[in-house]
């Protein structure tokens, strides 16, 4: 086939298909913002969820060995690492939060 033929057979193809398209696009947009999206958020939110809850269940554990421990240097040491851990999900919440802004600010100011 010739370059002239093949451009015929794209045009026709495309002629063909543009109806259907046309019909078919504000449906699978739709399927796409009803499905697609409220998918994907859920995903996002279970994997940062499955994150902070093992950050806060080993702060919790290392926290409840405070009380029990009987060495002096054991006990200042799960102090001292809880006291991080606990600053360290406060530093966390922070940069979130200004992420949050800073996106929301960007993406949105216009909607």
């Amino acid at each position: 086939m010739n370059k002239e033929t093949l451009t015929k057979i794209a045009t026709n193809l495309l002629n063909a298909i543009q109806p259907i398209l046309e019909i078919t696009l504000p449906y699978l947009a739709e399927l796409v913002k009803s499905k697609v999206v409220p998918y994907l958020k859920r995903k996002a939110y279970e994997k940062a969820d499955v994150k902070a809850n093992q950050l806060i269940k080993d702060l919790a554990q290392n926290a409840g060995k405070i009380k029990d421990e009987t060495d002096p240097h054991k006990k200042e040491a799960y102090t001292e690492g809880t006291k991080l851990g606990i600053e360290t999900i406060r530093a966390i919440a922070d940069k979130l939060n200004k992420a949050a802004d800073e996106i929301e600010k960007a993406a949105l100011a216009g909607v």
